[in-house]
C-alpha cells in the first residue's frame, strides 16, 4: 500500500460535495456515506480513512485487529517534535474524542466492507468493546476501546 493518498474534494455538477482519497473501496464507502451523512462527516471519514491505511500501509483485506489496536495506541501517544499538550489532561498525542471518532469511521468502513463481501473482507478488525470482570455483572456490557470525558451540560 503506498502512502501518496490525499483527500480531494470537488463539487459535483449537482452541487454536492464529493470526496475521494485515492484508494478504490475507500472511495466506494466515501460515496455510499456521502448520501448519508453531513458533508463535514464525510470530510472527516475520508481524513480517518487516509490516515489508517497509509499508517497501515496494508490493503483493507489484510489490517488486523492487532492493527487496529497498534493504530489506536500510535494516536494517543506522544507526537515527536511538537509542543502540543491537550488542555482537558495535558496528555500529548491526539485527544480521545478524536480517536474515538477515527475508531467510528474505520468500524463503519470495515461494516460496509463486510456487507459488499466482494472485496475479501469477512469479519471487521475492529474490537467493540474490551470485556472484564465488571462488565459481566452489568448485563454483559463491555467497556469502550475509548473512553472520552464526559462533560457537564451547557445550559
Amino acid at each position: 500500500m503506498d502512502r501518496s493518498l490525499r483527500v480531494e474534494q470537488a463539487v459535483d455538477p449537482a452541487g454536492e460535495l464529493t470526496v475521494r482519497i485515492g484508494h478504490e473501496l475507500a472511495d466506494a464507502y466515501l460515496i455510499f456515506l456521502r448520501a448519508r451523512a453531513r458533508p463535514n462527516t464525510v470530510l472527516a471519514t475520508a481524513f480517518d480513512l487516509k490516515v489508517l491505511l497509509c499508517w497501515a500501509r496494508k490493503e483493507p483485506s489484510e489490517v488486523t485487529s492487532r492493527d487496529v489496536i497498534d493504530f489506536v495506541a500510535a494516536q494517543r501517544a506522544p507526537r515527536a517534535g511538537v509542543n502540543v499538550v491537550r488542555i482537558s489532561d495535558g496528555g500529548s498525542g491526539l485527544s480521545s474524542r478524536t480517536v474515538a471518532r477515527r475508531l467510528s469511521s474505520i468500524s463503519g468502513f470495515f461494516s460496509y466492507l463486510m456487507v459488499r463481501s466482494d472485496c475479501g473482507v469477512n469479519t471487521s478488525p475492529v474490537p467493540r468493546g474490551l470485556i472484564n470482570r465488571r462488565a459481566r455483572r452489568n448485563g454483559g456490557r463491555a467497556t469502550p476501546i475509548v473512553r472520552t470525558p464526559k462533560l457537564l451540560p451547557r445550559i
